[in-house]
């Protein structure tokens, strides 16, 4: 039984996403994001207490990528990876690393300036650069699904479903990422059925906007 560690609505929903799209049986243990250390089994899984955490087995696994790239290979049925040794592979780990190393990190200086420094004046400074480098990473993301409709291969996969939960965090924010293409994209990763069941099962509209914002796992935040 595969096990994910998660907080509803954090970038705990790639992984989900993925597990849905996979028809795969697991279990969810919703982490409180105050109390991380009370949930059985996570600080065993990962001692940095992060999520997502995915345990399989013997097999411990945390960072989104990661546990992509992992779920990708692991049930080959879904389609989720393109073959190995295919060019379409090769985007595969081009895109699924550019999303972790790029595009996530891009989001810190945005959404958690505050955490950087206390300065409130250099805060926006951060937030104002950015911006701005979201917005060359959207233009990045423009310009190859132009000509593709979906990020390796034929056929959605694991690095689409984790672009479309880091353009979807663009909602929390007053930045645009891309154009007509990427907006395209989205709606129809979107579209997805498991995608869509991940987005209920973590109490997110199409936006990816919490419905309940107070609610974690179904349950109250305090």
């Amino acid at each position: 039984m595969i096990t994910l560690f998660q907080i509803t609505g954090s970038s705990s929903f790639a992984a989900r996403a993925a597990l849905e799209c996979a028809g795969a049986d697991y279990a969810v243990v919703d982490v409180h994001p105050r109390r991380r250390d009370e949930a059985a089994g996570f600080a065993a899984a990962n001692p940095l207490l992060r999520v997502p955490t995915l345990r399989d087995g013997d097999v411990c696994l945390a960072e989104t990528g990661a546990i992509l790239l992992w779920l990708g290979d692991r049930f080959p049925d879904a389609g989720l990876a393109p073959p190995v040794g295919t060019p379409a592979r090769a985007d595969h780990y081009r895109w699924v690393t550019w999303c972790a190393n790029t595009l996530h990190v891009g989001w810190w200086p945005v959404m958690g300036a505050s955490h950087l420094t206390p300065d409130e004046s250099a805060q926006e400074s951060l937030r104002a650069g950015g911006r701005e480098q979201m917005r060359r990473n959207g233009a990045h993301l423009e310009a190859w699904l132009a000509d593709h409709m979906w990020l390796a291969g034929d056929q959605p996969g694991v690095a689409d479903i984790y672009a479309y939960m880091l353009v979807g965090w663009q909602h929390y924010d007053d930045i645009r990422l891309g154009g007509p293409a990427l907006a395209s994209h989205y709606e129809r990763v979107g579209a997805l059925p498991g995608v869509a069941r991940a987005r209920e099962l973590d109490d997110l509209d199409p936006r990816l906007i919490r419905i309940h914002p107070d609610m974690r796992g179904g349950r109250p935040l305090d």
